[in-house]
Protein backbone atom coordinates (compact mmCIF):
# COMPACT_ATOMS: atom_id res chain seq x y z
CA UNK A 1 0.00 0.00 0.00
CA UNK A 2 1.68 2.96 -1.16
CA UNK A 3 0.90 5.90 2.08
CA UNK A 4 2.54 8.34 0.29
CA UNK A 5 -0.70 10.65 1.00
CA UNK A 6 -1.56 9.44 4.29
CA UNK A 7 -1.36 12.89 6.55
CA UNK A 8 0.20 10.76 9.50
CA UNK A 9 3.32 10.24 7.06
CA UNK A 10 3.93 13.72 5.37
CA UNK A 11 5.82 16.30 6.73
CA UNK A 12 6.25 19.76 5.60
CA UNK A 13 9.19 21.79 6.55
CA UNK A 14 9.40 25.56 6.34
CA UNK A 15 12.03 27.93 6.97
CA UNK A 16 11.40 31.49 9.32
CA UNK A 17 11.32 34.52 7.60
CA UNK A 18 13.90 35.54 10.36
CA UNK A 19 16.25 32.29 9.31
CA UNK A 20 15.92 32.99 5.59
CA UNK A 21 16.88 36.51 5.88
CA UNK A 22 20.02 35.45 8.26
CA UNK A 23 20.65 32.62 5.56
CA UNK A 24 20.80 35.41 2.97
CA UNK A 25 23.08 37.04 4.95
CA UNK A 26 25.53 34.40 5.12
CA UNK A 27 25.33 32.88 1.60
CA UNK A 28 23.91 29.59 2.64
CA UNK A 29 20.69 30.07 1.03
CA UNK A 30 20.75 27.32 -1.25
CA UNK A 31 22.07 24.68 0.72
CA UNK A 32 19.96 25.54 3.76
CA UNK A 33 16.82 24.77 0.54
CA UNK A 34 18.51 21.71 0.20
CA UNK A 35 18.42 20.75 3.98
CA UNK A 36 14.90 22.13 4.16
CA UNK A 37 13.82 19.42 0.67
CA UNK A 38 15.63 16.88 2.93
CA UNK A 39 13.83 17.40 6.14
CA UNK A 40 10.88 16.73 4.75
CA UNK A 41 11.99 12.69 4.53
CA UNK A 42 13.81 12.72 7.19
CA UNK A 43 12.78 15.09 10.16
CA UNK A 44 15.04 13.95 12.69
CA UNK A 45 18.03 14.92 10.64
CA UNK A 46 21.34 15.72 12.88
CA UNK A 47 21.33 15.65 16.83
CA UNK A 48 18.46 15.69 19.27
CA UNK A 49 18.79 18.57 21.40
CA UNK A 50 15.99 18.16 23.47
CA UNK A 51 12.44 17.72 23.40
CA UNK A 52 10.22 20.47 25.06
CA UNK A 53 6.14 20.86 25.19
CA UNK A 54 4.85 23.67 23.13
CA UNK A 55 0.71 24.35 24.34
CA UNK A 56 -0.07 20.23 24.50
CA UNK A 57 2.14 19.12 21.65
CA UNK A 58 5.77 17.57 22.43
CA UNK A 59 8.46 19.26 20.04
CA UNK A 60 11.78 17.84 18.93
CA UNK A 61 14.43 20.13 18.96
CA UNK A 62 17.79 19.24 16.86
CA UNK A 63 20.54 20.76 15.25
CA UNK A 64 22.71 19.91 11.73
CA UNK A 65 25.66 21.11 10.10
CA UNK A 66 26.28 22.43 6.52
CA UNK A 67 29.65 21.70 5.59
CA UNK A 68 31.55 24.86 4.53
CA UNK A 69 32.68 25.18 1.20
CA UNK A 70 35.21 27.71 0.58
CA UNK A 71 35.87 27.88 -2.79
CA UNK A 72 32.23 29.16 -3.24
CA UNK A 73 32.84 31.10 -0.01
CA UNK A 74 30.00 29.73 1.97
CA UNK A 75 30.72 29.55 5.92
CA UNK A 76 30.12 26.13 8.04
CA UNK A 77 27.05 26.88 9.57
CA UNK A 78 24.61 25.29 12.14
CA UNK A 79 21.26 24.28 11.63
CA UNK A 80 18.72 24.47 14.35
CA UNK A 81 15.02 23.01 13.58
CA UNK A 82 11.89 22.20 15.62
CA UNK A 83 10.03 18.85 14.85
CA UNK A 84 6.35 18.51 15.57
CA UNK A 85 5.74 14.80 15.26
CA UNK A 86 2.32 14.60 16.52
CA UNK A 87 -0.51 15.36 16.67
CA UNK A 88 -2.33 17.69 14.54
CA UNK A 89 -1.13 16.46 11.12
CA UNK A 90 0.35 16.73 9.38
CA UNK A 91 4.17 16.46 10.77
CA UNK A 92 6.11 19.97 10.64
CA UNK A 93 9.61 21.08 10.86
CA UNK A 94 10.28 24.91 11.25
CA UNK A 95 13.79 25.27 10.91
CA UNK A 96 14.22 28.34 13.39
CA UNK A 97 17.98 29.59 13.25
CA UNK A 98 21.22 29.48 11.01
CA UNK A 99 24.74 30.33 13.17
CA UNK A 100 27.98 30.37 11.68
CA UNK A 101 30.54 28.51 13.39
CA UNK A 102 33.84 29.79 14.58
CA UNK A 103 36.72 29.70 12.47
CA UNK A 104 39.53 27.88 13.24
CA UNK A 105 41.99 29.84 15.62
CA UNK A 106 45.34 29.41 14.12
CA UNK A 107 47.79 27.38 16.24
CA UNK A 108 44.50 26.00 18.33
Amino acid sequence: MNDQHDPTHMTIAAVTDRTAQRAKELGVTDALEALRAELEHRPRLGRHIRTVTEGAQQVELHSARIEGDPAAGRPAVNVVHAFAPAPPWPRTVRIAAVVPEDPPHPGS
